[in-house]
């Protein structure tokens, strides 16, 4: 796939204080991208420079035209109305579009998000999740191509969690969205197209998935990153030659092969 974003020797200093330095990086249109390190290594600086809120101080930033939008780890922090329907509308009449397109857009947008029922919710009366549910349709009221998710999930606990990265899947998926997903949990990004690891501000590995970049952490750790139960579980599944496919004939296999080695 084409580029939706394109990194080339990226660099941010805030002062004297060196962030981010030679940072290449291509995101793949429609693709779910994962950018896993530790809390410090610069991962929120790099969501702010590629949403275009920071300016880099050095190398290039190019969206291909692409619209970006960032949803933060706090969604309260970029809530700006008291009614879901009102902060959705909010993006929209700045880009002063007609009542019906941002009608249309607000309809579009829950939709999408599965939020059709938050419409004239309070959002100080919010869940995390339904408050991140919001703050996903605003970026998408705004037509967003690239959205970018700053530890998206942080905040949820863990069914407001699952229920909001299978709508982050579901958007990529159906609506082809490319989603840049910032984490320090690696099993928030099982299923992406491709993850890099940053640390102190540079990218110190790639990988094809998520259990390709565990197997290389085995031989060169990166401290702060959570590979998380399931993922150590489901790594060691395939180091093994079974299939996680189907958890229940997983088990079977591996029992059964217990078995056999006490045998």
């Amino acid at each position: 796939m084409p580029p939706a974003v394109s990194l080339s020797q990226l660099s941010f200093s805030y002062e004297t204080k060196t962030v981010l330095r030679g940072i290449d990086l291509e995101i793949p249109r429609s693709s779910y991208f994962g950018v896993v390190g530790s809390n410090g290594s610069g991962k929120t600086t790099l969501a702010y420079l590629i949403s275009g809120i920071l300016p880099p101080s050095g190398g290039s930033i190019d969206t291909h035209g692409n619209r970006v939008g960032l949803v933060l780890a706090n969604p309260e922090n970029q809530v700006v109305s008291l009614v879901v329907e009102e902060d959705i509308a909010f993006g929209p009449e700045n880009l002063k579009l007609s009542c019906r397109e941002i009608k249309a857009r607000i309809d579009g947008a829950l939709q999408a998000v599965h939020g059709e029922y938050l419409r004239r919710s309070l959002t100080t009366e919010l869940s995390g999740g339904e408050l991140a549910k919001a703050v996903f349709a605003g970026q998408l009221a705004l037509d967003a191509d690239v959205l970018v998710l700053d530890e998206g999930t942080v905040m949820l606990d863990p069914n407001n969690r699952k229920v909001l990265l299978a709508t982050i899947r579901e958007l990529n998926r159906d609506l082809g969205k490319t989603i840049l997903h910032i984490s320090h949990r690696l099993d928030d990004l099982d299923g992406a197209d491709g993850i890099v690891a940053i640390d102190q501000g540079e990218i110190v590995a790639r990988a094809e998935s998520v259990f390709d970049l565990v197997k290389g952490m085995r031989a060169r750790p990166i401290p702060g990153i959570e590979p998380g139960a399931g993922i150590l579980y489901q790594a060691f599944l395939r180091d093994a030659g079974i299939s996680a496919g189907d958890p229940e004939e997983a088990v079977c296999e591996l029992a059964r092969r217990i078995r056999c080695g006490q045998g």
